[in-house]
């Protein structure tokens, strides 16, 4: 196989692995749609980001609502074949201040999306700041979700809220406190993620390494 057939082939294999499918290891939801109230899709109050661990997922909290708010509470939804919501473990929880609770939906099926934010929707568990300490303005929120003897992927959270009776379903949904101007208050969801695959990295890598090869190719030419 001569040069310029080497690389044909070397940068359709490159293209074909993009193209193709990728199992994301990191994906960022961003808060940008406020449900209650009043509604709509607004420049993201903050954002969280799911790293795959292999054995556990990391949840990255960040308030980016503006000076002084308070994001209180985080709602997120889970399924994973037969387990249920409330055989997820909590770990490696890093709250910048005050104390939490956190809470898991029950084990039986017809109560699974059991926990209600109270703007819209019925989620599988929740992260919440407890007393008057919440997460500030550009401040993160930390901590791993895990099952003993399963291995966890980012996608096993990528779950929609059922309805309650207002704009729709979520995969998470969070409540910020105090906003700017106001003082009010307000709902947030998320629905689509925004992936970060390591295979994209992978691509950049094989990319560099073309280069060269195309221009000892063209010079010779």
């Amino acid at each position: 196989m001569n040069m310029s057939m080497r690389a044909a082939v070397l940068l359709g294999a490159l293209i074909a692995g993009v193209v193709a499918p990728l199992h994301a290891s990191a994906v960022i939801y961003p808060l940008d749609y406020v449900f209650s109230p009043p509604t709509g899709t607004v420049t993201p109050l903050g954002t969280v980001t799911l790293t795959d661990l292999g054995t556990a997922v990391q949840f990255d909290v960040l308030n980016q609502a503006g000076a002084g708010t308070k994001l209180d509470s985080l709602y997120f939804n889970f399924a994973h074949g037969s387990l249920n919501p409330d055989q997820l473990a909590f770990s490696n929880v890093s709250a910048v201040t005050g104390t939490y609770s956190t809470l898991l939906a029950p084990t039986t099926s017809s109560t699974i999306n059991g926990l209600k934010a109270d703007g819209d929707g019925y989620f599988d568990g929740k992260f919440e700041y407890t007393t008057n300490n919440f997460l500030g303005h550009g401040q993160t929120l930390s901590f791993h979700l895990s099952v003993v003897g399963q291995d966890l992927g980012v996608e096993d959270f990528h779950f929609f809220s059922l309805p309650g009776g207002g704009t729709g379903s979520y995969v998470m949904a969070s409540h910020i406190q105090n906003l700017p101007g106001s003082g009010d208050s307000l709902w947030v969801g998320t629905a689509t993620p925004v992936p970060l695959p390591a295979a994209v990295l992978l691509f950049g890598s094989g990319l560099m390494g073309l280069f060269p090869m195309l221009r000892r190719y063209y010079s010779a030419s």
